[in-house]
Order: C-alpha cells, then sequence, then structure tokens
C-alpha cells in the first residue's frame, strides 16, 4: 500500500507518517519501480502501535523502545505516568471548580477570580457594564504588578470596598472614574479624588489594624507601576490617582 493509503487506515495524517519516519519508528520502504513507495500490513501493524502508545501518553523515547522490545514496561513507567495523569485530572478540577466560581458570579472569565464575588457584588449595586470591563481591566493588571505575594492585599481591599455600608459608593465613584477621558476638568478630577479618598481612608486604617501580614505587603515597584499606569490610564485618571496618592499619604493635603 502507498504511504496515504497507510495514513487513511491507520487514521493519521501523511505528515504525521514522514514524521515517524525522521524520528525513527517506522522503517522507510525503499521505492519500487514505479517510484512509489510500497508498505505491507506489518508496517500497518507498527503504525496501529505507536498509535494506541502514544494515546496512552507514553513518550515517543519510550514507544520506541516497547515496540523493539519482548517485555512490557516496568512498574517505574506505569507508576510516572499514573502520577502524571494523577496531576492532569488535579489540574482539571480545580479548572472546573474555577469555571464554576467564574459562572456563579457572572464574571468576566479573565477577571482574577479571587475578587470574582467582591466584583459581583460592585455590579449588583449599580456598577455598569462599561465601568465594570474597565474595573476588570485595571485590577487585571494591577493584581500583575503586585505579585503573587499581594493577591491577599488586593483581595482584601476588594473585600472591604464591597461590604454593604461601601459598595453603592465605590460603585458610583468607578462608574465616574470609567467615564474620565481627555483632560477632564479640575473641578471633576478633585470631586473623584476627594471621594475616593474618604472611601479609601477607612480601608487603609483598617488594613493598618490587621494583625496578619497583609498590612506589611510591599507596594507594588514605583517605577513599574508609574510606568504602566501612565501608558495606560487617561490623563484624567492619572490626575486623579495622583491626587489620591497624595491624600492618603497625608490627609491634610486635600484642602491644599
Amino acid at each position: 500500500m502507498r504511504s496515504s493509503d497507510l495514513a487513511n487506515r491507520a487514521d493519521i495524517t501523511v505528515r504525521t507518517l514522514r514524521h515517524y519516519h525522521q524520528i525513527g519508528l517506522l522503517n522507510e520502504p525503499a521505492r519500487s519501480s514505479n517510484g512509489y513507495r510500497d508498505y505491507s500490513t506489518h508496517a500497518l501493524v507498527r503504525v496501529l502501535r505507536i498509535r494506541r502508545l502514544a494515546g496512552l501518553g507514553f513518550s515517543l523515547p519510550q514507544i520506541a523502545t516497547m515496540l523493539d522490545g519482548d517485555d512490557p514496561p516496568s512498574d517505574t513507567v506505569f507508576d510516572a505516568l499514573d502520577t502524571e495523569f494523577a496531576a492532569q485530572i488535579e489540574n482539571l478540577t480545580r479548572q472546573r471548580e474555577l469555571l464554576a466560581h467564574l459562572r456563579r458570579y457572572g464574571a468576566f472569565p479573565d477577571l482574577p477570580p479571587e475578587i470574582a464575588g467582591f466584583h459581583s457584588v460592585l455590579r449588583d449595586s449599580g456598577l455598569p457594564d462599561g465601568a465594570a470591563a474597565t474595573d476588570r481591566d485595571h485590577t487585571l493588571l494591577l493584581m500583575h504588578l503586585i505579585g503573587p505575594e499581594g493577591k491577599d492585599y488586593l483581595t482584601t481591599i476588594y473585600e472591604m470596598l464591597s461590604r454593604p455600608d461601601r459598595a453603592s459608593s465605590v460603585a458610583a465613584a468607578l462608574t465616574v472614574w470609567a467615564s474620565l477621558d481627555g483632560e477632564g476638568t479640575s473641578d471633576e478630577i478633585m470631586q473623584l479624588a476627594d471621594q475616593l479618598i474618604d472611601l479609601f481612608l477607612p480601608v487603609m486604617a483598617e488594613l493598618a489594624s490587621l494583625t496578619t501580614d497583609l498590612a506589611d505587603l510591599p507596594e507594588p515597584p514605583e517605577r513599574t507601576f508609574q510606568q504602566h499606569t501612565s501608558n495606560y490610564l487617561t490623563p484624567a485618571q492619572h490626575a486623579v490617582l495622583v491626587r489620591v496618592r497624595a491624600g492618603l499619604a497625608d490627609p491634610g493635603l486635600r484642602n491644599g
């Protein structure tokens, strides 16, 4: 049979067949007088064995050894493959749980799952879809900049901001924040900054009073943080952020 016939019968592509030749799993027959390669049924059986072993998860070097050997793999080989499969099952189980978690809160799939529930509260408290998408993007960036060690810190802030006594005010402020484009007016910038300072001051105070390590976590590297926010935020949003950071560092500057 020709290469195309063998590939069809084994349910592989001719390209895969050639790959088996290249890596030495299958000998390539010589060309006959008509210029075509003629494969025997033995070649078909060998390809079926390769497919079967690959489907079970064995590596190509392991397959090469088994094809030409007389003994089955050792228990060590089976144990290693079983351990690998167990890890894959565990990972897939976590992925399914994550999908269920995001679905439960109607969250964006790319939203950090740790804040999905709190983000849902803000949406239910009046945060419109457009503003929610903006907040998602900003949070995703901040989560990346703060790193794994700061994940709990940021999650705790979201938890505090989504409490019943704050959620509506936070949703309203984030809605205005998302709408800031261009330069914005000085009054808009100052008013929103003061709103955010009022919201964040008690949160920062509560964080500082915690007995856990959350209050001691470093902020994202200042240079990296400013570089990304400067390139990403609108000028008005950046102006608000600068004023908020200054106001949180020294509340007395608000009226300055």
